[in-house]
């Protein structure tokens, strides 16, 4: 019987510290720097003619919540060795621009992002075709011509998607639409191909990267982020329970009424 309300009283005992053990985690958003790697740029040479390969490196931050200040910058070699051509291209290029949040945060822990954004771009590069040959009526001619060293600048149009798989890592894709500013000319050969731009055969290039990154969850936060406005006045719910707002209905529904006597004006008299 003693070791049955001895049982009984540390059971008594450790109940409390067992709910303590159970209770649930608080939750807390975190943010953050993101940096990240664009995993594409090294399927290139397996899905494009040309030997293109190369490496893109990217980071953000959120500031107020839905605008992530941005920086990219990579490295790209181009070794395009056909029968009659063979050219050779390469250089680092950067980019700097901002991505804005046009995706409601549902709660804390939602950090998935649907994103437009712009970018500026520079590229400082150097081309050199070493065999161009080519036949007319009187025979084959081949030419080389030497290294020449380049520079572009553009602006991009973006727009991408960027979920968190895991937590603090993301993986996304962006759609580019890039518009060349100015362009370095070349005496002998119109540059084929830019590190950063791509290539020169459209007016608009198109890129398309995917990405893996990873957030530093440096900052810790109650707060998520409103969405933003995106034009037009709100229309504030008023509380049934507010008795200040009792009176501005009864108010309204006053001055809408009609009286009787103000839709005939001045009675008259036969």
């Amino acid at each position: 019987m003693d070791k049955i309300l001895r049982f009984i009283f540390i059971l008594l005992l450790i109940s409390p510290l067992w709910g303590f053990a159970q209770k649930k985690p608080e939750v807390w958003r975190y943010e953050g720097p993101r940096f990240g790697l664009d995993v594409s740029r090294f399927l290139m040479p397996y899905i494009q003619n040309a030997t293109k390969g190369g490496f893109e490196i990217q980071a953000d931050y959120p500031y107020k919540g839905n605008w992530f200040p941005t920086i990219e910058a990579g490295y790209q070699t181009v070794d395009d060795n056909k029968d009659a051509f063979h050219y050779t291209n390469k250089g680092p290029y950067a980019r700097i621009g901002f991505d804005v949040n046009i995706n409601k945060f549902e709660s804390l822990t939602d950090n998935d992002l649907v994103f437009v954004g712009l970018r500026y771009g520079y590229s400082l590069f150097a081309q050199e075709t070493l065999a161009s040959t080519y036949s007319n009526y009187w025979g084959t001619t081949q030419n080389a011509f030497p290294k020449s060293n380049l520079s572009a600048h553009w602006g991009e149009l973006v727009f991408g998607l960027k979920g968190e798989l895991l937590r603090n890592i993301f993986f996304g894709w962006t759609i580019r639409a890039k518009f060349p500013i100015v362009v370095t000319k070349d005496p002998h050969v119109k540059p084929y191909v830019i590190p950063g731009l791509g290539y020169t055969s459209s007016d608009v290039p198109f890129d398309f990267s995917v990405t893996v990154a990873y957030r530093l969850p440096l900052i810790r936060t109650k707060t998520i982020p409103k969405p933003l406005k995106t034009g037009g006045r709100e229309r504030q719910e008023l509380d049934p329970n507010d008795p200040e707002n009792n009176n501005q209905n009864e108010n309204n529904n006053r001055g809408g009424r009609i009286s009787p006597g103000s839709m005939g004006g001045n009675n008259s008299q036969f």
